[in-house]
């Protein structure tokens, strides 16, 4: 699986992108081999948000979009939360592609 990595006005830290590579790599195992996982990192400008950070991740896997956005105190759990989240969505869509690999028609 193909990942980038990009932060969007801000400086993220090399611990933080390392983290990002690492946990999607443990999700490529779920998904196609051709997907390409885009990782936004950006942070919201109105003080009134405590959560101002937030993680975007955008998989693209053989005409499937998955997506999620999860905001957090820092870049690390909102990164963790968005990971989560996607995680779920691979597995779901994992487990629907091993349910009916081959669909048969019935000879008539």
């Amino acid at each position: 699986m193909k990942i980038r990595v990009h932060a969007r006005h801000v400086d993220v830290s090399p611990e933080v992108r390392a983290m990002a590579m690492r946990k999607l790599e443990t999700l490529a195992r779920l998904l196609p081999p051709d997907a390409t996982a885009d990782v936004e990192f950006s942070e919201e400008r109105n003080p009134r948000i405590k959560q101002r950070s937030v993680a975007e991740i955008t998989i693209m896997a053989r005409g499937r979009v998955l997506r999620a956005r999860a905001a957090g105190t820092a870049f690390g759990e909102a990164m963790l939360h968005a990971v989560r989240n996607v995680r779920q969505e691979a597995s779901d869509l994992h487990h629907r592609r091993r349910a009916h690999p081959h669909r048969q028609l019935k000879a008539a």
